[in-house]
């Protein structure tokens, strides 16, 4: 089979994406094992998750806690490293995680729309990009010094880091107002997220088969599982940082790992870590399985 192959307009997306594939047939293959790494770092983030839900995860806090044992995607990457071999694998996924940023970089730049929608796209494209070249920064930051001791697993943990800074924000005037709309901006991605589960329109970002014996169809419910996770992942973290400048206390702002720990504490709270956990997990392995299958599209698709 070769690298690009005809396929409708709904399924490579506009004339540009499409001749920018044919010219650079490598970049593509390469992004798409980007695809891959970004989905081994969140299915294990999602079955850390689970391990909150049903209470078998110290916190990275605790006497024995590590970073590792953080449900959260640097605690992925850290649990990665602690395993026989998993330095090489860590950089590894290191590689896949940049060439992923490289993917989303490229997608904001092709030719596109200049309508409200298709420039929010583009900045979402950024700002992904962004992040997951610091967290593969992190990566290799975890990798150099794995084996070293660390004078307080707190100090690498997502949620002390969380803590601190809305603490820094509430030390000022306006504080308490920038950390609630940075909460309300969470929840506004969260909604965004639950409606791209919904209505499933990541489909114009893939060419329309299947995988081996996954058919499209089930890789399209496997979407939907994970955007619907992701959009509770959000939502969650958002309610917590509105929550801590309504109550003016930063110990209420938590990373991902502290926001499912909280909701774990009570019974209706810990259905919602398992959606999250659930949802996290399949969200990983449709990265994985779909990776084949995922087009270099512009931001009006």
């Amino acid at each position: 089979m070769t690298t690009v192959e005809k396929h409708t307009d709904d399924e490579v997306g506009s004339e540009q994406a499409e001749k920018f594939a044919r010219e650079h047939p490598g970049l593509v293959k390469f992004g798409r094992v980007g695809w891959v790494a970004k989905g081994i770092v969140y299915a294990l983030t999602g079955f850390l998750a689970l391990l909150i839900a049903f209470d078998r995860l110290p916190g990275a806090t605790s006497t024995e806690g590590t970073p590792g044992q953080e449900a959260s995607q640097s605690g992925a990457i850290a649990r990665i490293a602690e395993r026989t071999g998993g330095v090489p694998l860590l950089l590894v996924i290191v590689g896949g995680l940049v060439i992923y940023s490289c993917w989303r970089i490229v997608s904001a730049l092709l030719p596109a729309d200049s309508d409200a929608l298709s420039w929010v796209t583009r900045i979402g494209y950024l700002v992904s990009a962004v992040t997951y070249l610091v967290l593969a920064g992190l990566a290799v930051s975890i990798a150099q010094h794995h084996g070293e001791p660390q004078n307080s697993a707190a100090e690498s943990s997502e949620d002390s880091k969380v803590e601190s800074f809305t603490r820094d924000l509430l030390g000022h005037s306006y504080g308490r107002t920038v950390v609630f709309l940075l909460g309300i901006v969470l929840i506004g991605i969260a909604v965004a997220f639950l409606w791209k589960a919904i209505s499933a329109s990541f489909r114009s970002q893939m060419a329309h088969r299947g995988v081996g014996p996954i058919s499209f169809d089930m890789l399209v419910v496997m979407g939907r599982i994970g955007w619907a996770g992701r959009a509770a992942m959000m939502s969650l973290i958002g309610f917590f940082l509105c929550r801590a400048a309504w109550l003016f206390n930063a110990d209420e702002a938590q990373g991902l790992d502290g926001s499912l720990r909280k909701a774990a504490s009570s019974g209706p709270g810990t259905v919602l870590v398992v959606v999250v956990a659930v949802g996290l997990l399949v969200y990983g392995l449709f990265c994985i399985i779909s990776a084949p299958r995922q087009l270099l599209v512009p931001a009006d698709r």
